[in-house]
């Protein structure tokens, strides 16, 4: 009796288990591309987009960097050129080829695909990382996020940052400050937080 109570037993522990494991909520898992990144605009990475580059477009950025750089001043033209684009070609996948130049320009319009400073500086160190990853850059590294202003010295700002191996010098690379698929300023970063802006016919 006690045998058939056991088995009893089992098998409805093992029935209710069976039912526990019907019963769990399954998470879908979507496969992310290979070659894919995320890129954000809206501003403030309000929204974020996973796009791919085809290799017809990764060769036009490659030979951006041919032949290659003598210097880092000349990779730092190189790299100005390459940032430029990239936003171009991104422009085209997520709508953001009309991007306006700073922040004003386009507050009092939709801005569901303009960028402001947050989003350019964002997108720019993602572009840079990938840069280094290719083996595109030889005599620099992208580095942290820098800010300035908080009304001194000009509005509140944010920058991509890149940082020369050997020397340790770091730049700002600022692409906010122009159209979508113009040359970001790349400037050292003490210029950069003095409060530097182009001149308006340079945007």
């Amino acid at each position: 009796m006690r045998k058939s109570a056991s088995a009893f037993t089992i098998l409805t522990l093992a029935f209710l288990t069976l039912l526990a494991s019907c019963a769990m909520p399954t998470k879908e898992v979507i496969s992310t591309p290979a070659g894919a990144f995320k890129v954000c605009y809206g501003y403030g990475c309000k929204t974020v987009q996973t796009v791919t580059l085809d290799s017809a477009q990764w060769f036009a950025i490659e030979e951006l960097f041919s032949p290659k750089a003598a210097s880092a001043k000349i990779e730092r033209q190189q790299l100005s050129l390459a940032i430029a684009q990239m936003e171009a070609f991104i422009g085209d996948l997520t709508h953001t080829q009309g991007d306006l130049p700073g922040t004003f320009a386009a507050f009092f319009q939709d801005r569901s695909h303009q960028m402001d400073c947050v989003d350019e500086a964002t997108n720019t160190t993602l572009y840079l990382r990938l840069f280094r990853e290719r083996g595109l850059m030889r005599f620099h590294k992208e580095g942290h996020r820098i800010n300035r202003g908080f009304f001194l010295n000009g509005w509140p700002h944010t920058s991509a940052v890149i940082e020369q191996l050997e020397s340790g010098k770091r730049f700002a690379v600022d692409s906010w400050f122009h159209r979508n698929g113009i040359k970001p300023e790349i400037i050292p970063i003490n210029l950069w937080y003095s409060g530097w802006h182009p001149t308006p016919d340079e945007s």
